[in-house]
């Protein structure tokens, strides 16, 4: 399967999967210049605070306050239900076992939830937010930060400026907010949105609801049967794998299509458009996708070039005189890909000679060769 090409009217986000795997930065080991500071069972406020240079923090297993103060400071918050408020510096923090709340303030810094169900505020830089384990609210709030959920159903949301979000494991909903935002649902049945910016948003595996939102986005379902709309601006939207639901919503929108490269194309035993020379096929992979406001001469339909084949020109581009409708097979049977409209059918014939539904129209709109683009 080709990876999807980022839409040319919003910024190039680079790697199709930017996430870093580990944080930026490990714990530094205690030093002449940090301070060690552990609690102890004699301490009866269940309070820790940090000094102004680097520090050690390390909790007890009980509901502690941590404050950090300023430094480069690495703390651990312990096993129960800890807040902890990083300092002004590039701060460490590991929330460990249970519901912790830890807040990072100034500064780039790393934080953990641990085990628990977790709420994590990033602070005003760029941050490494990471919930673990846990049903885990997150934001990064402030600066381009990098939010991931992990295991649980969490909720996310990216924040301010330009950010890289994902969900992962688990049933999540995550949120873009402001910037231009790479969102990415992961594994699990996600609700996905970019936000109010140029966002490249992703369901990835399961049945997803995607939307850009606002801002000219870049949209995709992902494997499973997902719900993908593009929302306002002008948008480029494809369904991945699986029986989709397209929705352009506002703007002048790009419908992608393509087959997979493992694609197995099943006959469903039907005599197609009247010929028995011609094999009636729906693909396996793929699926039907169903498209519910396309606008002729406003909107595009979008096709892969690889997958495609029979529709490309001597120019390397679409040929329009590819198209005709069924209504006038009979007279144009050198055409390949084939439009029913009076059920907003969608076929493309192949070298072999078999008819392949791969879209489905709502309202049966009236649709031209004009309509369509190779890729």
């Amino acid at each position: 399967m080709s990876e999807i090409t980022p839409n040319p009217i919003i910024p190039d986000f680079g790697d199709e999967e930017p996430m870093i795997n580990q944080p930026p930065s490990d714990p530094a080991e205690i030093g002449d210049d940090a301070t060690a500071i552990v609690d102890s069972p004699d301490n009866s406020n269940e309070s820790l605070s940090g000094t102004n240079g680097m520090d050690w923090i390390l909790g007890l297993d009980r509901d502690d306050l941590i404050e950090s103060g300023g430094g480069e400071d690495t703390i651990f918050a312990g096993r129960d239900n800890d807040t902890v408020y990083a300092g002004r510096d590039n701060d460490w923090v590991s929330g460990n076992r249970g519901d912790d709340q830890l807040h990072g303030n100034r500064g780039s810094d790393t934080i953990f939830g641990g085990k628990g169900n977790d709420t994590i505020y990033g602070g005003k830089d760029d941050d490494w937010v990471s919930g673990d384990k846990g049903d885990d609210e997150l934001h990064g709030n402030q600066g381009s930060d990098t939010v991931r959920g992990g295991d649980g159903n969490d909720t996310i949301f990216g924040g301010e400026d330009n950010d890289l979000v994902r969900g992962e494991e688990g049933d999540d909903l995550v949120f873009g907010d402001r910037g231009f935002d790479n969102v990415r649902g992961g594994s699990g049945n996600d609700s996905v949105y970019g936000g109010r910016d140029d966002d490249l948003v992703a369901g990835e595996e399961g049945d997803d609801l995607v939307s850009g939102n606002r801002g000219n986005d870049t949209v995709r379902g992902g494997g499973g049967d997902d719900l993908v709309f593009g929302g306002k601006g002008d948008d480029l939207i494809e369904g991945g794998g699986g029986n989709d639901l397209l929705r352009g919503g506002q703007g002048a929108d790009i419908f992608r299509f393509e087959f997979f490269e493992s694609e197995t194309f099943i006959a469903d035993g039907t005599e197609i458009f009247g010929f028995d020379t011609l094999n009636n096929f729906v693909p396996g992979d793929s699926g039907v996708d169903t498209l519910t406001d396309f606008t002729p001469g406003e909107d595009k339909i979008q096709l892969d070039a690889d997958s495609f084949r029979e529709l490309i020109g001597p120019g390397g581009t679409f040929n329009p005189d590819e198209f005709t409708t069924l209504a006038e097979f009979a007279e144009n049977q050198d055409a390949n890909l084939v439009y029913d409209s009076e059920q907003g059918l969608m076929y493309y014939i192949d070298a072999d000679n078999n008819a392949i539904q791969f879209l489905q129209l709502e309202g049966n709109p009236d649709i031209t060769g004009d309509d369509f683009e190779t890729i």
